[in-house]
C-alpha cells in the first residue's frame, strides 16, 4: 500500500506541485532578494553619482571664484571673459545632470533650486568684480563689498553642499539597512530548500547571469564615475592585532585620481597598508583621526598640508564609516591654497608699492606747495577721429590764486576753452597738442592779462601719462627788470640774455640718503643734483659717501658734525657749506631735509649767487650806513648851523626895515625886498629838508589812524587858504589804517596844498576817495608785499601838467614852474613819496595839461 502510494502518479503530481510551489517560493524569495540587492546597489551607485556631481558642481564654483580673483589681480580681462564663460557652461551642464539625478527627491530638489539661485547671484557678483578699475592702489569700500558678496555666496553654497551630502549619506545608510534586512533569510532558505533548486537550475542560472551582467554594467558605470571625478576616493579596511585592536588600515580600493595627485598607480597600492603608502598619516596624527572615525562610526573631516614623494600637497578629506571600513573622499586643494598665498603676496607687494608712492607723493606735494610756479595737469579730450579738441583741467596748485585770483576748485574739471579761452587762439593749445602727440617737452613764453594786470610766463609742458603736465613761472618782474637794465646800461644785455635762457633759476636738486643701510642701496639723488656738481646723471653711485667727496675740505668737519647731530636726534637739517664741483670750481650749497623712515630726505640748492649777493648787500649796507651818518651830520648842521645865519640875516633885515627902510632909494627898496624873499625861501628850504631827512620807519610810531580824521585836521590847518580859494573838497569813505599820524597829516597837507596852489580858472574842486584792491590789480611797478592795498585818489581840476613829467615831480628840488609863477621849494612831493614808501606803499600821478591831476596813493590794507 505504501509502495503504491509512492509510485502513484498523483503523488508525483502532488510532489511536482509541491516542488513547483516550493521552487516558486524559493524563486520568488531569491528573485526578491536579488532585486532588492540590485536596487540597493543601484541606490549606492546613484548616491555616489549624486555626491560626485555635487562635488563637481561646487568644485566648478570654487574654480570660478579662484580664477576670477586671480584674473582680477592680473587685470587680464580678456582671459577672464573666455575662461569665465567656460566655467559657466560647465556649471550649467553639471547642474542639469544633477537636477536629473535628484528628480525623485523633493528635499534635494529644494536644495538644488536654492543652489541655482545662488549660482545666478555668484555669476553676477563675479562679473561685477571684472569691471573693477585697472589701476588700484587700495580697494575702495565699494570694491571690498563686491569681494565680500562673493565670499558670502560661496559660504552659503558650501552650506548647501553639506546639506545635500548629508542627505545622500542618510539615503545610503537607509539603503544599507534595507539590503541587510532582505539578505538575512537568503542563506538559510538556500540550505533548507537547496534540493529543490536543482529543478530550476537552468532557469535560475539564466536569471542570475542576467543579474550578473546588470551588476557588471553598474560596477563599470561606478568605475567610470570614480575615474572621472576630481576627488580622490579610497576605501580602507582595518587591520587588527591579536587583541582585536585596529593597528592599521589596508587600502582595498583606489581610483585613478591617486595617480594624478599623488603619482601612485592604484593597481600597485591596493592591498597595502596605508602606513607604507601614505606615511604622512602616521607622522601628523592623521591615523588617530581615522581610527576614531572607524571605531565611533562618525564622519570626520581633515584639512592639512602633507608631504608625499618630496611634494607638498594641501588635502581636504572627508572620512565616512562604510560597512566594515572607511570611505575616504579627499580633494587636492593645493592650487587654491597657492592662489590664496599668491594673492596675499600680491596684496603685500601692492601695500609696499602704495607706501612708496605715498612717500613720493608727500615729497612732491611739499615741493609743489613751496614753489612759486603754477603747476597744472591737463587731460586731452579726443574726438572719434583721434584728434585732440580740448583739454580737461584735472589739477592745479594754490599758486593759481595769486596769479589769476581763481581758486583751484573753481577751475578743476573745467575745459581750458572755458577757463582760459585765450589759450585756444594764441597758439598755446597747439603746443599742448604737440607735447602729447610727440611725447617731447615743449617750452615757450606768453604774455597774459589777469585782473587788468599784464603778466609774462615762461611755460614748460611735458607729456605725463595720457595728459600733459604744465609748469608756468611768472617772469613779469624779470621782464620788467630786463627792460630797465637795457635802458640803463647796454653792457648788461648779455647778462640779461643769459638770465633769460636759464631754465632752472632755483638750482635745486633732491636727495634721499639711507644711513642705516651700510651699502646705501636705497639712497638716491636727482639728475639735477648731478648737474649742479658738474657731472653727468648717474656718473657715480648716488651714495652719501660719494657726495661727501665733493665737499670743501675746510667745511667737511662741520658738515659731518651737522649730519651726525641730525642722525642722533632725528631732527631736520638746514645748513650751508662749500663744494668743489667736477670742474674744480668752488660753489656754495645749502642742504635742507628731514628724516622719514630712517632716511634723510630733502633738497640741496646752489646758493653761490645768493652768497655773492649777500656780500654785495653787506657792502651796500656799509655804504648806506656811512650815508646815513653823513645825513645825520647834515641834520645837525641844518638844524643849527645853517638856520642860525638865516635867523640873524632876517633879524638884521627886520631892524633895517624898522629904522632905515624909508631912507633907501626905490632901487634899494627893490633889492631889499629880494633879499627878504630869498632869506625866507632859504629858511623854508632848510625846514623842508629837515622834514624830509627825519622821515623814518620807526615801528613804535605806527598806530591806528583814521584817515577821515586826518583830512579833517588838515582842512582845519588850511582853513584860511580853502576859504580864500573857494575850493570844494569832497571826501568819500576813507579807511582806518596802521600809520604814523603826523606823517599822514604832512602827506595829505602837501597834496591838498598843491591842489589849491595849482588851481585853474574853473571853480576849484578836490575829490578824495578810496578803493580796496588786490595786489594783482595794481598796474604800477613797485614791491607789493601785501595781498591787498587801499588806493586813495586825490583828484583836482587844476592846471595839470604833461604826463611825461609824472616821475620827475617826485624828485628833490624838481619844479615844473618858475619861482615867479608859483612859490615852493620842490621838496613837498618828494616828502610825499618818502612817506608812502615808509608805510610800504607807493604814490603815482596822472595828469593832462589844463584838465587837472590825479594823485594815487597805495597803502597796505
Amino acid at each position: 500500500m505504501a509502495k503504491k502510494l509512492i509510485l502513484s502518479p498523483k503523488l508525483y503530481i502532488v510532489l511536482l506541485i509541491i516542488a513547483a510551489a516550493m521552487l516558486t517560493f524559493i524563486g520568488s524569495i531569491s528573485y526578491k532578494q536579488i532585486s532588492e540587492f540590485k536596487e540597493a546597489a543601484n541606490a549606492v551607485t546613484h548616491t555616489l553619482e549624486v555626491e560626485t556631481e555635487i562635488n563637481n558642481l561646487f568644485s566648478i564654483y570654487s574654480q570660478m571664484e579662484s580664477a576670477q580673483l586671480t584674473n582680477l589681480l592680473r587685470k587680464d580681462t580678456l582671459v577672464t571673459s573666455i575662461s569665465f564663460q567656460k566655467y559657466i557652461d560647465n556649471s550649467n551642464v553639471t547642474f542639469n545632470k544633477l537636477s536629473n539625478l535628484v528628480i525623485d527627491n523633493p528635499i534635494q530638489q529644494t536644495h538644488l533650486t536654492r543652489v541655482g539661485e545662488l549660482q545666478i547671484n555668484l555669476l553676477a557678483a563675479l562679473k561685477a568684480i571684472a569691471v573693477s578699475p585697472k589701476v588700484r592702489l587700495k580697494y575702495s569700500t565699494k570694491e571690498r563689498n563686491k569681494l565680500d558678496e562673493v565670499a558670502r555666496i560661496m559660504a552659503e553654497l558650501n552650506q548647501r553642499k553639506n546639506f545635500m551630502l548629508i542627505k545622500e549619506q542618510k539615503i545610503l545608510t537607509e539603503s544599507k539597512k534595507e539590503f541587510n534586512s532582505y539578505a538575512f533569510l537568503s542563506p538559510f532558505m538556500v540550505l533548507v530548500l537547496g534540493v529543490f533548486a536543482m529543478f530550476v537550475f537552468v532557469l535560475s542560472f539564466i536569471k542570475i547571469n542576467n543579474e550578473r551582467k546588470n551588476r557588471t554594467k553598474a560596477e563599470a558605470f561606478l568605475s567610470s564615475v570614480m575615474a572621472k571625478t576630481e576627488n580622490i576616493v579610497n576605501f580602507y579596511e582595518p587591520i587588527y592585532n591579536e587583541d582585536n585592536d585596529v593597528i592599521d588600515f589596508k587600502l582595498t580600493y583606489a581610483n585613478e585620481r591617486n595617480k594624478t595627485d599623488f603619482g601612485l598607480d592604484p593597481e600597485t597600492i591596493v592591498g597595502k597598508p596605508i602606513s607604507k603608502i601614505f606615511p604622512f598619516t602616521v607622522l601628523n596624527g592623521e591615523y588617530e583621526v581615522l581610527a576614531k572615525s572607524f571605531i565611533e562610526k562618525k564622519e570626520s573631516q581633515l584639512s592639512r598640508q602633507v608631504l608625499l614623494n618630496g611634494k607638498k600637497i594641501w588635502l581636504e578629506s572627508v572620512m565616512r564609516p562604510l560597512n566594515n571600513g572607511l570611505l575616504i573622499i579627499a580633494k587636492n586643494t593645493t592650487h587654491e591654497k597657492e592662489s590664496v598665498a599668491k594673492l596675499n603676496a600680491l596684496n603685500l607687494e601692492l601695500q609696499e608699492q602704495y607706501e612708496e608712492i605715498k612717500e613720493t607723493d608727500e615729497f612732491l606735494q611739499n615741493v609743489i606747495k613751496s614753489t612759486n610756479n603754477v603747476i597744472s595737469y591737463f587731460e586731452p579730450i579726443i574726438d572719434k577721429e583721434g584728434i585732440i579738441t580740448d583739454f580737461t583741467i584735472l589739477y592745479t596748485n594754490e599758486e593759481i590764486t595769486n596769479t589769476t585770483g581763481q581758486k583751484p576748485n573753481e577751475v578743476v574739471q573745467k575745459k581750458i576753452s572755458e577757463a582760459y579761452p585765450f589759450l585756444m587762439t594764441n597758439g598755446v593749445f597747439e603746443l599742448f597738442c604737440k607735447a602729447v602727440d610727440t611725447g617731447k617737452p615743449v617750452e615757450f613764453e606768453r604774455d597774459y592779462i589777469f585782473n587788468n594786470v599784464h603778466m609774462c610766463f615762461d611755460t614748460y609742458a611735458i607729456k605725463t601719462g595720457d595728459g600733459v603736465c604744465v609748469t608756468s613761472m611768472n617772469i613779469s618782474k624779470q621782464k620788467q627788470d630786463e627792460r630797465k637794465i637795457l635802458e640803463i646800461n647796454e653792457q648788461l644785455k648779455r647778462q640779461n640774455a643769459i638770465l633769460k635762457d636759464a631754465k632752472t633759476l632755483a638750482k635745486i636738486g633732491s636727495y634721499r640718503w639711507s644711513f642705516l643701510d651700510e651699502k646705501e642701496e636705497s639712497s638716491d639723488i636727482s639728475d639735477n643734483l648731478y648737474i649742479l656738481l658738474d657731472c653727468k646723471p648717474q656718473e657715480f653711485p648716488p651714495t652719501h659717501e660719494n657726495y661727501k667727496k665733493f665737499i670743501h675740505p675746510e667745511d667737511l668737519p662741520g658738515y659731518k658734525e651737522s649730519i651726525k647731530e641730525a642722525i642722533d636726534k632725528k631732527k631736520s637739517v638746514d645748513f650751508s657749506y662749500r663744494i668743489i664741483n667736477n670742474s674744480r670750481k668752488i660753489k656754495h650749497f645749502r642742504t635742507t631735509g628731514h628724516f622719514q623712515d630712517d632716511a634723510l630726505i630733502g633738497v640741496i640748492q646752489d646758493i653761490t649767487n645768493q652768497v655773492k649777493g649777500a656780500l654785495k648787500l653787506k657792502e651796500k649796507n656799509q655804504e648806506l650806513k656811512r650815508s646815513n651818518e653823513e645825513l645825520e651830520s647834515f641834520n645837525r648842521v641844518a638844524s643849527h648851523d645853517l638856520q642860525e645865519p638865516i635867523r640873524k640875516i632876517q633879524m638884521f633885515i627886520s631892524r633895517i626895515e624898522d629904522t632905515d627902510y624909508d631912507n633907501l632909494s626905490e632901487r634899494g627898496k627893490e633889492f631889499f625886498a629880494k633879499i627878504t624873499s630869498s632869506s625866507e625861501r632859504m629858511r623854508m628850504l632848510i625846514k623842508y629838508l629837515l622834514s624830509y631827512s627825519r622821515i623814518n620807519k620807526t615801528k613804535s610810531e605806527f598806530t591806528t589812524v583814521s584817515l577821515e580824521e586826518i583830512i579833517e585836521k588838515v582842512q582845519e590847518d588850511l582853513e584860511a587858504r580853502i576859504k580864500e580859494s573857494g575850493v570844494d573838497i569832497v571826501i568819500d569813505n576813507l579807511p582806518t589804517i596802521n600809520a604814523v599820524p603826523f606823517q599822514m597829516e604832512q602827506l595829505f597837507n602837501n597834496l591838498i596844498s598843491n591842489a589849491i596852489k595849482y588851481r585853474g580858472e574853473e571853480a576849484p574842486r578836490i575829490i578824495i576817495n578810496c578803493k580796496k584792491i588786490k595786489r594783482n590789480g595794481i598796474p604800477d611797478n613797485f614791491v607789493k608785499k601785501y595781498k591787498s592795498y587801499y588806493r586813495i585818489s586825490i583828484i583836482d581840476n587844476g592846471i595839470g601838467f604833461e604826463q611825461e613829467h609824472a616821475d620827475k615831480i617826485f624828485e628833490l628840488f624838481q619844479r615844473l614852474h618858475q619861482k615867479t609863477e608859483y612859490s615852493g621849494t620842490g621838496i613837498g612831493l618828494a616828502i610825499c613819496k618818502k612817506i608812502t614808501q615808509n608805510h610800504g606803499g607807493h604814490i603815482s600821478a596822472e595828469s593832462i595839461l589844463g584838465k587837472g591831476s590825479t594823485f594815487c596813493i597805495y597803502l597796505p590794507a
